[in-house]
């Protein structure tokens, strides 16, 4: 059942975020070029799967790149066009008057490839669950399927759980970090929105109050993750005393 639901989930996910990808592309144009690290507008845009470069420098000196993905991904055509961060940055200077708007391009990148990637592997594992496990199988030692791989998966099923919190972490990282520097894109910049009447203090207390919150959270769930994780499965197998004992069935009194 946690095979299913994380292969359906992941699933659903890649399929509402490609939409809204689309969505992003066509409104905020910036967040997604930064995603991409695509600094000059280019049609048929590759989709950039790794890339390094050095400190200060734009473009980086290695990149895997897969053929007009990006042009596909964001408008569904793999020949459209997407506008890169330079002439973007013009076009707002333009528009809105003269500033920086291009986020944290590192940032951007790569917390879009880690919620992607978290995802993904999320699913992956649960297709291979299940794929291993078709017609009754089963992954327990001794059972025949307790290969190389198999041993690696069964030992590394515990952080299964924990892929799909990181993927939602990373994608809130993006979320905030590549819409910079607007609150609300074209209205109201973050500076804009600093209140001028808040204090050090008060803000020290209120992220400690959530980062407390939800640390208090955390722990309950992982350590409810871990005591399902322990016990499951645990149930002992029948004795010949059980067998021999007599059905029990439960009659309803009215």
């Amino acid at each position: 059942m946690g095979a299913w639901t994380t292969l359906v989930a992941g699933t659903a996910v890649a399929l509402t975020g490609d939409a809204l990808g689309k969505v992003i592309t066509s409104v905020q144009p910036m967040k997604m070029a930064a995603a991409e690290a695509l600094y000059a507008t280019q049609a048929g845009a590759p989709f950039s799967l790794f890339a390094v470069g050095a400190p200060g420098q734009r473009e980086p000196f290695f990149s895997l790149d897969v053929p007009w993905l990006l042009s596909f991904l964001v408008k569904g055509d793999p020949t459209a066009t997407v506008q890169g961060i330079d002439d973007l940055q013009a076009q707002y200077v333009a528009q809105f008057g003269p500033g920086e708007y291009v986020p944290v391009v590192p940032v951007a990148y790569w917390s879009f490839r880690l919620m992607i990637g978290f995802g993904v592997l999320a699913a992956a594992v649960g297709a291979w669950v299940l794929w291993r496990t078709r017609k009754g199988r089963s992954l327990a030692p001794g059972t025949g399927l307790s290969g190389t791989a198999d041993r690696w998966l069964l030992r590394g099923l515990w952080a299964v759980p924990v892929l799909p919190a990181l993927a939602a972490t990373a994608g809130w990282l993006f979320t905030e970090s590549a819409r910079q520097p607007w609150l609300v894109f074209g209205l109201f910049r973050t500076a804009d929105g600093v209140s001028p009447g808040l204090t050090a203090g008060e803000i020290t207390a209120s992220l400690a109050g959530f980062a407390l919150v939800y640390g208090v959270l955390a722990v309950v769930w992982v350590r409810l993750v871990l005591r399902v994780a322990r016990t499951a499965g645990d149930d002992p197998a029948p004795t010949a005393d059980d067998a021999d004992e007599p059905e029990r069935v439960l009659v309803p009194s009215y």
